[in-house]
């Protein structure tokens, strides 16, 4: 794997563990808690994660080069920089329409052990495409972000660390409710 990639594929794990951790720590009625009408329980917010990293992964293993051989700029960093800072923030946003669209047709289990050797499988195939990504096409578009556009891998890995980080404000505002669970 191309030390470059590595270096944020360590931090996506490191941020993976935290979601681990919950998913053995909770118990089924913690982890499926919603703290008010409509909101997300714990395990909504990592089958968003899941999603997310899902629909992304099939997105980059389905680009064609041959087709779209193009290089990002410094607009893209530009637009990186932005989205990682703003899901640094603890303001929400509302998640893509399309990962509502294809959460369904994911099979994800409600199941917390399930889900978790689910999330397990994927990052198993992300780490295998990660590996091989061709180190000439690291500065590349591979991957079209809904809110910001054209990313590079190192772009969309960068997200993919942050968009982790930007939930587990919204886990500990879970954990932190009233009416949580004991």
């Amino acid at each position: 794997m191309n030390p470059k990639i590595q270096k944020h594929w360590a931090r996506m794990e490191e941020g993976k563990a935290y979601y681990d951790a919950l998913l053995q720590v909770f118990n089924d009625q913690q982890l499926n808690f919603h703290p008010d009408e409509g909101a997300w329980s714990m395990l909504d917010v990592m089958q968003h994660l899941f999603t997310s990293e899902n629909i992304s992964l099939q997105f980059m293993q389905n680009f064609d080069f041959n087709r779209k051989n193009e290089k990002v700029g410094l607009k893209s960093e530009v637009k990186t920089i932005l989205l990682v800072n703003r899901l640094n923030s603890k303001k929400k946003y509302k998640a893509p329409k399309v990962l509502s669209e294809k959460k369904d047709s994911l099979n994800i289990s409600h199941d917390a052990h399930e889900f978790s050797h689910q999330w397990e499988n994927l990052r198993s195939e992300m780490f295998s495409f990660l590996d091989e990504f061709p180190e000439d096409k690291i500065g590349h578009f591979i991957f079209a972000h809904p809110a910001v556009g054209k990313l590079n891998i190192l772009q969309t890995l960068q997200f993919f660390v942050a968009h982790m980080k930007h939930h587990q404000y919204q886990i500990e505002s879970i954990n932190h409710h009233k009416d949580f669970p004991k």
